[in-house]
């Protein structure tokens, strides 16, 4: 099959899952954040670590994360980074989210889950513990809000780090999310945001990870719907970033395209998207800290 042929066919076939997507989202809404079902503990535990272990990674090294108020956005089905920052001995945690996916999860989870990570102090843990099983307990914090309004979600709370994971790339408007993250920042505040930028659904994701940016604006957007990626790019979020005064901006790629699809991958891209020099990256992680004194950036390699 000739390289034209098949761009034709990754357009034809990416339309069809737009389509599911939109039609899926009209039926049930937002209900399915990862692939790990409600009812599966097991594999719920195993993907907690793997992004908790992933959000410290992009942590600058001098960070310690005792004595911090930490903020997660859109956390998903689960709040249980936030346990498991408290056991490394964050002073408290709280999670904002649009959709009310965590709100049913009981302290059973969070034991089961602290039962797998034994890093931490004792004191901590168990802290961690009485924290988790306590209804409503400040330290341990939930706000859900359609309009996303992070500073009244916040509840007057200011934070130390701020943290989320697959959800930047989720937002209608990113740069109200980071003008909203921004409010509540005291200086010297870190912030870590792990993104997603390839195609999400699951079948052409594998084959053409760059679906998403073969159409223009106006014909993508007929298919919107609430969480449907925005198609910002690393300079798009680091932009914003430094707008808001934020220094040390850096976005770092975790995995970029197979080279054995890479050409392909890039050929036929809607015009804003063809011309990046960054359309091989699939995801990374963007670490900022507030306030900069010029709002420096990097694009790591």
């Amino acid at each position: 099959m000739t390289p034209a042929l098949r761009n034709l066919e990754m357009t034809i076939l990416g339309l069809g899952f737009l389509g599911l997507a939109w039609g899926k989202s009209r039926l049930n809404g937002y209900t399915t954040p990862n692939r790990v079902t409600k009812s599966d503990d097991e594999g719920k535990v195993a993907y907690l670590l793997d992004i908790f272990a992933s959000l410290r990674r992009f942590l600058p090294p001098h960070v310690d994360l005792r004595g911090r108020d930490v903020l997660e956005l859109s956390p998903g089905a689960s709040r249980g980074n936030g346990v498991l920052f408290l056991a490394l001995g964050a002073r408290s945690y709280h999670a904002i989210d649009v959709f009310d996916l965590a709100g049913g999860e009981g302290p059973a989870f969070y034991e089961q889950l602290l039962d797998h990570f034994p890093e931490g102090r004792e004191a901590d843990r168990e802290r961690a513990r009485a924290i988790a099983f306590t209804p409503g307990a400040r330290e341990f914090g939930y706000a859900v809000g359609r309009d996303f309004d992070i500073p009244r979600l916040a509840e007057g709370r200011g934070f130390d780090l701020i943290v989320s994971c697959a959800a930047f790339e989720h937002y209608d408007d990113p740069a109200q999310a980071i003008a909203g993250l921004t409010q509540v920042a005291r200086p010297g505040c870190e912030s870590v945001h792990i993104i997603d930028l390839q195609t999400h659904s699951r079948w052409i994701r594998e084959r053409d990870p760059n679906n998403i940016y073969r159409y223009p604006e106006p014909f993508y957007r007929l298919f919107r719907f609430p969480g449907q990626p925005n198609r910002q790019r690393p300079a798009d979020y680091i932009r914003n970033f430094v707008a808001k005064g934020w220094s040390d901006v850096r976005f770092v790629p975790s995995r970029t395209i197979d080279p054995a699809l890479r050409e392909l991958s890039l050929r036929g891209l809607a015009a804003p998207f063809a011309s990046l020099d960054d359309m091989s990256v699939l995801d990374g992680a963007l670490t900022a800290r507030y306030p900069g004194p010029g709002g420096d950036w990097e694009m790591a390699s």
